[in-house]
């Protein structure tokens, strides 16, 4: 298993120094983030900021771009790193693409398919040389002249999708190399409704399950005395309530017997008690979706929960900082970790 670190929330400015850290200690990867600044800026400064590990976008919003803008930037994040750039795309949601971005939204599912053959047809076209000629329902890309097409390089772009619901995992299982799930999920789900969707789109694809990384931020509620732990833990509940709160997410909490509670997480959302929602978190769901203990816990708690379920993690929330030494030897405790199903 992979451990990655997560570039949540970080300027474009400040994704520089965190990755080259995060390479000094012996993480594998980085991932950028579309929350308060664009992913594709934030994986250039980490990628001139490494040198040999893996940086990825978790996610860059695929439908507040379109296919050829999305194919130039991760053309060029690609030829300038040798091949270390990972295009990881998501959908966001309906408010957020109409509302935020200002741009159209229907059938997300049929959307991202003709987004991800479209990508494929352009790189298909600058590599080879061959004329450009997608013709679908949402995007149409016909046009490209010699002028216009980038430097050549033949270096792969793994694509992956964000995916919660079963349509868009296994989407991702006939399409992608990968996919990036979301923290707010369960083994019950992971071995209920991921694993048997992605292994459909598999199916599809003819290909096989070692064929593909599936990579999770993990809820790592993580502390060096009980106060610290419970202060996080604290934390941690009012994320899984926002979470929670949105039908979305419903089909997770009922993986657990937790159903009933996304309705009432959504109507105390709507009424403003946001202070209040975090409490609805018990233990048990807790423990069921966060992996809990000190940092040096970490590896071995996502060994006998997610060994053989997922590729790739990263911590949603922070390592400690103030000790590299601490840190890489908690890093080098997820080698250990055994290696997924083939």
């Amino acid at each position: 298993m992979k451990i990655d670190m997560g570039l949540i929330g970080s300027s474009a400015f400040g994704c520089g120094p965190a990755s080259a850290g995060a390479e000094a200690v012996g993480f594998d990867g980085v991932w950028a983030s579309e929350s308060v600044t664009d992913a594709f800026l934030q994986s250039q400064a980490a990628l001139m900021a490494t040198k040999d590990i893996n940086v990825g976008t978790a996610i860059a919003v695929a439908f507040a771009r379109n296919p050829m803008s999305t194919a130039y930037l991760a053309w060029e994040l690609a030829a300038m790193s040798g091949g270390r750039f990972t295009l990881g795309l998501g959908s966001q949601v309906r408010a957020h693409v109409e509302r935020r971005f200002s741009m159209p939204w229907d059938s997300p599912i049929a959307r991202m398919r003709e987004f991800l053959q479209a990508l494929d047809a352009i790189f298909t076209s600058w590599r080879e040389g061959t004329r450009l000629d997608y013709q679908g329902q949402y995007y149409q890309h016909t046009l490209m002249s010699p002028v216009f097409t980038p430097h050549h390089h033949e270096h792969r772009i793994p694509t992956m999708i964000a995916a919660v619901g079963a349509k868009m995992t296994e989407l991702g299982g006939e399409l992608c190399d990968g996919l990036l799930l979301h923290g707010m999920t369960t083994t019950a789900y992971l071995d209920e409704v991921t694993l048997p969707a992605l292994e459909r789109g598999l199916a599809t694809s003819g290909r096989k399950r070692s064929d593909v990384e599936l990579y999770v931020p993990l809820f790592m509620v993580m502390g060096d005395t009980e106060e610290e732990i419970t202060e996080r833990a604290h934390n941690a509940r009012e994320q899984i309530a926002f979470y929670a709160s949105t039908p979305a997410y419903r089909p997770i909490l009922e993986s657990v017997g937790y159903g009933g509670l996304q309705p009432e997480l959504q109507a105390m959302s709507r009424q403003g008690r946001w202070s209040e929602m975090g409490e609805q978190i018990d233990d048990t769901l807790l423990h069921e979706i966060a992996l809990v203990g000190s940092p040096e816990d970490m590896p071995r708690l996502c060994r006998e929960r997610y060994a053989g379920r997922l590729d790739r993690v990263s911590s949603y929330y922070p390592w400690p900082g103030n000790d590299p030494d601490r840190l890489h030897e908690i890093i080098a405790g997820f080698a250990d970790t055994t290696e997924r199903n083939l």
